[in-house]
Order: structure tokens, then sequence, then C-alpha cells
């Protein structure tokens, strides 16, 4: 039996396409990201099988690119410090900030996010996982709830490093909540 639109079409959008086409896309959105979680969660204990701890104290700054709410691409730039030494771990916290750019004629420019994240990582050399819970807010008009997970190592012997994220997190507007993952990619600089 076929549905009706108020319109008095048959319900199929004006392409052709079929009204679960967009569920499906985001089905596949949500399973790529499951992917890269799940490797990168296997990288960090495939790497955990050094002993050395890693140099600790200090801070750290964090430059990326990646994308927020699915795609939309985003530049980040964060400082984080080491708060506590744990004997398995350390606690540091990582302020951010970020501009996502929505490729939309009627926006004029990159939307700001500023942010801060609670970060448990690893003692050990070289790849370590770290994750957190996390916060952000778009300058008042919303909030961005949820967790990050990644990995960082070291870029060589010197203060150099990197790190690849995920982040899983719901943008909070007014009345509604709506999932909204992203992705991390760069570099880091510890002093």
């Amino acid at each position: 039996m076929r549905r009706l639109s108020p319109a008095g079409g048959t319900g199929r959008r004006a392409s052709g396409e079929a009204p679960g086409a967009a569920r499906r896309v985001y089905t596949r959105g949500v399973k790529r990201l499951t992917l890269i979680f799940a490797g990168l969660l296997l990288a960090g204990s495939a790497a955990a099988q050094s002993d050395t701890p890693t140099p600790s104290g200090g801070v750290q700054v964090w430059g990326g690119v990646g994308t927020e709410v699915y795609l939309l691409p985003t530049l980040s730039l964060g400082l984080s410090a080491d708060v506590a030494q744990l004997p398995s771990g350390t606690l540091s916290v990582r302020g951010t900030a970020s501009a996502t750019l929505i490729p939309l004629p009627d926006v004029t420019g990159p939307i700001p996010v500023v942010g801060a994240d609670l970060l448990f990582r690893g003692n050990r050399a070289g790849l370590n996982v770290y994750g957190g819970p996390s916060v952000g807010t778009i300058l008042g008009a919303a909030w961005l709830l949820g967790g990050v997970v990644g990995v960082q190592g070291p870029l060589g012997q010197g203060n150099w490093g990197y790190f690849g994220e995920v982040k899983a997190r719901y943008l909070v507007v007014p009345g509604q909540g709506v999932f909204a993952p992203g992705v991390n990619l760069g570099v880091t600089y510890r002093f």
C-alpha cells in the first residue's frame, strides 16, 4: 500500500530516492566510525608492549585537522597540561578551540567551537591510548557533550608527536539533541 504525501504524491522524493536512503547513509557512517575506533584501540594495545614510562609533566600543544558532525571540515588547536601522575597513567586537562567550515552560501565564515577534555592516558613509551569526557560550546548557541578516545605517539626522539582521535558527542540545542561524531588527526609538541 502506498503512502500519500501532503502534496498528493507517493511519498517518494523528487530524485526518486527512497525515504530510507538517509538512514542507510547514517548507518554506514556509524559503522565506519566504529571501525576507526576499533583500529585505534587495537593499535594502542599492540604498541603498549614496552614498560618504559613516557616523559611526564609539562604542557602539550595539539594541532590538527578533522571533522565535526560527521563530515564538516575542522581546524583545531589545543593546549593540555598534566594534572596528576597515577601508577597506571596520567590525567590531563585539555582546552581546545576549533573552526568548523560549513559549505553553505548563507554561512559567512567558520563556526567557532571552544571546549575542554579530561584525558586519561597510559604511561608507556611509544604509542598510548587516551580518552575521557568532552564538553564544548558553539559560543553559547549549542553544546557538544560526550567523549573522546584516541592514540598518541612520538615522532622520533624529540618533543614532537602525533595523534588520532574519535569524538562521540551529542550536539545539544534548545529542545533537542543530535549525535554528532567526528575525528581529528594531527601533531603535538611537548614542552
